[in-house]
């Protein structure tokens, strides 16, 4: 399913066209995986003389470089770990770190959780006209979402199989405060114009690496956004969809 998707804010989330599928200057040469089926597949790296270490030590640097004119808002630097049950987290970087967790750990439902509903209802009514007078309710539900999460995580593992010396290969990802860039307030009062919710401040990684244990190899990963209301935050459903999850959703 292609649809066209307006939002301001995902302007600056997909700068690098669904960064999942740009390489970084810089770590290395990259590849197109052939095992994704996505326009947004993440871009496998090749290591060579260079340890993995140095790679991301760099790549950091480059992103907080690029991000030193930004000023850093009060949650995303909050070191409070608590998660509200049935509600979002009050710690943007530990929900950033359990979202790439829950992919390397294969937990769809999980992320799903980590979605806030009042998002995804409005993204179903903008996205009504769009369905060829299919239910929104039906295209995204639950189920719907969660299997679309689920094949997701599967692109993401057919790319670590490929780098991989054998299954039992462990891989990690390394999520710090430095990897986030701040929703400019015009980008985020757009956003929520044109789709009807009311966050009020927005952090997104526009790429990450996935990092093999046992071999060195590193592949540039999906891109995230996480917003905040009163005080808690949550996984962008609506930029999730328009990265990772467009062409997993059954229209």
């Amino acid at each position: 399913m292609k649809i066209k998707f307006t939002v301001l804010l995902l302007t600056v989330l997909l700068a690098c066209s669904g960064t999942a599928s740009c390489s970084k200057g810089g770590a290395g040469s990259s590849k197109e995986s052939s095992s994704a089926g996505s326009d947004t597949a993440p871009v496998a790296v090749t290591t060579d003389s260079e340890s993995v270490t140095e790679r991301v030590q760099t790549s950091t640097q480059e992103t907080s470089a690029a991000a030193s004119d930004v000023p850093t808002t009060a949650a995303a630097t909050e070191k409070n770990t608590e998660k509200v049950p049935d509600s979002g987290y009050t710690d943007s970087l530990t929900l950033a770190k359990d979202f790439y967790q829950a992919y390397l750990d294969h937990e769809p439902e999980k992320v799903y959780n980590m979605f806030n509903q009042q998002e995804i209802e409005c993204y179903k009514k903008l996205m009504t006209e769009e369905l060829d007078g299919k239910s929104p309710d039906e295209v995204f539900s639950k189920d719907a979402l969660i299997k679309a999460i689920d094949d997701s995580m599967s692109m993401i593992e057919e790319i670590m199989a490929e780098y991989s010396n054998s299954e039992n290969d462990r891989w990690n990802v390394d999520i710090t405060e430095e990897l986030f860039e701040e929703a400019g307030e015009e980008e985020l009062t757009g956003f929520n114009k044109e789709l009807g919710t009311d966050y009020t401040a927005g952090l997104i990684i526009n790429y990450m690496y996935y990092v093999n244990d046992a071999n060195g190899e590193v592949f540039v990963g999906n891109s995230s956004a996480f917003l905040e209301k009163n005080g808690q935050w949550y996984v962008s459903f609506s930029s999730l969809m328009q990265s990772e999850l467009i062409n997993q959703i059954e229209v």
